[in-house]
C-alpha cells in the first residue's frame, strides 16, 4: 500500500449552461520506491536457477533485468549491482482532458 499526494492545476471551459469541458495536470508524491518494482540492487544468484539451451538463469534474474530480450541474450547487470535509488520516493504525473455536464443549475433566490 502506498500514499499518494497529489499537486495539481486545471482549467474547466463553459461551452454552454449544461456542457463543460476540461484539463488538468496533476503531479503526485508517493512514499514508495516501488511503483516501477525498480529499487536497491538486483537479487543474489543464490535464487533457484533453471537450465534451458544449455544456459543456466535465475527467474528471478530475468524477471529484475529484462536487457536479455533486446540484446542478443547478453545480461548487462549482475547480481548485487545497483538497480535503483532506494533513497528517493517515486512520483507520477497525469495529463487528463475531459467532459462534464451539469444535470440541473440552481439560481440565487430572489430578494
Amino acid at each position: 500500500t502506498a500514499i499518494s499526494i497529489p499537486f495539481g492545476v486545471g482549467v474547466k471551459y463553459s461551452l454552454n449552461p449544461k456542457l463543460n469541458v476540461f484539463a488538468e495536470l496533476t503531479y503526485r508524491f508517493t512514499n514508495t520506491d516501488f511503483l516501477d518494482d525498480v529499487s536497491g540492487v538486483y537479487a543474489p544468484n543464490a535464487y533457484p536457477s533453471l537450465e534451458a539451451d544449455g544456459v543456466t538463469f535465475t527467474p528471478f534474474g530475468l524477471l529484475q533485468d529484462r536487457s536479455y530480450e533486446t540484446s542478443n541474450g547478453v545480461n548487462f547487470f549482475s547480481a548485487g549491482a545497483q538497480r535503483g535509488n532506494s533513497k528517493k520516493a517515486d512520483s507520477f504525473v497525469t495529463l487528463q482532458f475531459g467532459l462534464s455536464f451539469n444535470l440541473s443549475s440552481y439560481r440565487c433566490p430572489d430578494r
